[in-house]
């Protein structure tokens, strides 16, 4: 068998989403009996499927907890066993705007003269880059501060039913790229 083979193998898993959580706390539950796989989704705010069996099956509850609008969501990269233990991955989904601005390098800004005199238009002791009382100054408006619009608070959510029990589960979250 090859190396990689014995490093992490996939496993076939059943999985459940969502963006509303009745949980609003990030938190990643490992249920192995009925009564934890029935509050995993009772975090959800939903009946437990009739899907459960337990000394047969684990499930795995990743909660995100609050977010501040719509578009964010739970992803799962994997699911497999790695040596002598089962390793769920995952990674949060955000909203197509806020994944973009975090890609985007912020751009340099050039180097800012210093000066020696106070600029024209400045009185003589009045503080350096302050105009006096009385006058205005030449700077131009500030510019509106950038906002999106906020849709409802979410909770992003998966629910993960793996058909192993034999193994210790780890939960592993990817960050963002």
């Amino acid at each position: 068998m090859p190396a990689a083979k014995v490093l992490a193998q996939a496993i076939e898993g059943r999985h459940w989403a969502g963006a509303t959580a009745i949980s609003r706390q990030p938190e990643q539950v490992v249920a192995g009996t009925i009564a934890e796989w029935r509050s995993l989704w009772g975090r959800v705010g939903s009946p437990a499927p009739d899907l459960f069996e337990p000394g047969r099956m684990n499930a795995v509850g990743i909660f995100l907890g609050r977010r501040s609008s719509e578009g964010y969501s739970v992803n799962i990269l994997s699911t497999s066993r790695r040596r002598d233990r089962i390793v769920v991955v995952f990674e949060e989904r955000m909203p197509a705007e806020i994944m973009m601005a975090q890609r985007t390098p912020a751009p340099s800004s050039p180097p800012r003269p210093v000066a020696s005199a106070p600029p024209s238009g400045f009185a003589a002791g009045a503080g350096a880059g302050f105009a006096p009382s009385g006058t205005s100054s030449n700077l131009p408006p500030s510019p509106p501060p950038t906002t999106r619009p906020v849709g409802q608070p979410t909770s992003p959510w998966a629910i993960i039913l793996i058909p192993r029990s034999d193994l210790p589960i780890s939960v592993e979250q990817r960050l963002f790229r």
